[in-house]
């Protein structure tokens, strides 16, 4: 049974989520997920896929760990 609801990400955390599976490359990349329906309860399986490339200027504390040890 499909669930009807309209998923509202507002009452979804990362912590609800389970990647199940990543395939492809570039801006054929596919991500299969599993989230809980905030309506029902129900699991819902979910296909991502890139529509669009955005550059993000990020550093991680590895990076900044790195630059120390070096």
């Amino acid at each position: 049974m499909a669930c009807d609801h309209e998923l509202d990400s507002e009452y979804l955390t990362t912590t609800d989520s389970a990647i199940t599976d990543i395939r492809g490359t570039g801006e054929k990349l596919r991500i299969d997920v599993v989230i809980p329906c905030p309506d029902c309860g129900q699991t819902l399986e979910l296909t991502l896929s890139e529509e669009r490339r955005e550059e993000v200027d990020v550093d991680f504390p590895l990076d900044d760990a790195e630059m120390a040890n070096s």
